[in-house]
């Protein structure tokens, strides 16, 4: 198991101070391994709010009946079957999500500055579990990754295969499901392991003031959950204007009180009242979600 270290070498992102933008070494190492770590832009105490937000939504484990997606351990989802909880974009990971400075380094990553915020999530790794190594998606954009308690081997921190961005993965694919057969005699997927372990792959250890920017198309895995309690992550992303990918409109979704809340700067990317074609793909979940699914200030 190779663990990230925060010293110089081929494949590590250099830890600098954070500006407006990304500087020219963190963009080679972004194109180069598909990922880079960076300083949180936001101040600390909105981490805390963030915490004590998550603390106040927690509920009773034999509670949690509706989690039929395995992404929450202790917080519910908002309707049956959904990815939704009630802290998605609420305050204050809105105001994480839209800060000024992420949004200026997503207008620099797809150089262009009309975007839009696409949606955020928080995703609550049970104790006992891991997620498997796959690709998030064929569509090259970029995510933002903030693990607000910190990620570690023992929590199922992040493992990623450098570089692995650029190209098809088909080829790690198959070298994934050789090694379950001889490993495990089986190529089944098993999220109650940790994924078999490949060459050049790299843990990525973050502490909670850290902020890890990385490509959807990075081959990725976790390891399991080996702690006692739920690791949690929250990650989003924006996309150009160009790129019709949109999820749904954040009014339909938004309490008055929230928007109310946010700066005109951050209402811009949320395309509030602006008129756009909302992608198909996603129809029923907005039927079944229409008047169930809010956000608003906590």
């Amino acid at each position: 198991m190779r663990t990230l270290c925060y010293i110089c070498s081929f494949h590590q992102p250099r830890i600098e101070e954070m500006s407006m933008l990304f500087d020219t070494d963190q963009l080679e190492v972004y194109r180069e391994t598909g990922y880079v770590i960076v300083d949180c832009p936001f101040p600390a105490d909105l981490t805390a709010r963030a915490l004590q937000a998550i603390q106040r939504q927690l509920i009773a484990l034999e509670d949690n009946t509706t989690d039929t997606r395995g992404n929450h351990y202790r917080l519910a989802p908002q309707i049956p079957d959904s990815y939704w909880c009630a802290l998605d974009h609420s305050l204050p990971f809105l105001q994480m999500e839209l800060h000024d400075e992420i949004v200026e380094l997503a207008r620099q990553m797809v150089d262009d500055r009309d975007i839009y915020f696409r949606n955020g999530g928080i995703n609550e790794l049970a104790p006992g579990m891991s997620f498997v190594w796959h690709r998030d998606s064929g569509e090259e954009y970029v995510e933002f990754m903030h693990y607000f308690s910190g990620s570690s081997p023992k929590n199922g921190c992040l493992r990623v295969v450098p570089s692995s961005h650029v190209g098809p993965v088909d080829e790690l694919m198959a070298d994934v499901e050789r090694r379950r057969k001889t490993e495990r005699g089986s190529a089944d997927v098993d999220r109650t392991k940790s994924d078999v372990e490949l060459p050049g792959e790299v843990s990525l250890s973050l502490r909670p003031d850290q902020l890890l920017v990385r490509s959807s198309k990075i081959f990725h895995a976790t390891w399991r959950n080996d702690s006692d309690e739920g690791r949690l992550m929250h990650h989003w992303l924006f996309r150009a204007a160009h790129e019709a990918d949109h999820r749904f409109r954040f009014e339909d979704y938004l309490t008055e009180e929230l928007v109310a809340a946010l700066s005109e700067e951050q209402r811009e990317v949320l395309w509030l009242g602006r008129d756009f074609p909302l992608s198909d793909k996603w129809e029923s979940e907005r039927q079944r979600e229409r008047g169930q699914v809010r956000w608003g200030v906590l």
